[in-house]
């Protein structure tokens, strides 16, 4: 499922958040300032700039960008994995299986 994220924004809104100039944060990630306001526009921006922005903002937006969806679904109830020994013969034919593990005898 595509997801509607403003890269630029989100961006912009993590650079308000850092306290820095847009001159300092042009030098640290080696952009003018010009290119910096291109950024705030930008709804997608090339991987490697995005890693020289997440480095320069302590905020990692590839990161974000892969879980940001699977936060918003959470379920509210607690889960748990609950293990249990059986027979091999006893095993369910299909999964799914997180591991197995052979007990030595």
């Amino acid at each position: 499922m595509k997801r509607d994220i403003h890269l630029g924004k989100l961006i912009k809104k993590k650079f308000e958040e850092s306290n820095l100039s847009i001159s300092e944060f042009a030098r640290r990630i080696n952009r003018t300032r010009t290119v910096v306001y291109d950024i705030f526009e930008r709804k997608s921006i090339d991987i490697e700039m995005l890693e020289n922005i997440s480095e320069a903002l302590n905020f990692d937006f590839l990161k974000y960008l892969c879980f940001e969806e699977k936060e918003e679904k959470k379920l509210s109830k607690e889960l748990y994995i609950v293990l249990k020994v059986v027979e091999k013969e006893n095993l369910p034919n299909e999964g799914p299986y997180i591991f197995s593990f052979k007990i030595k005898k």
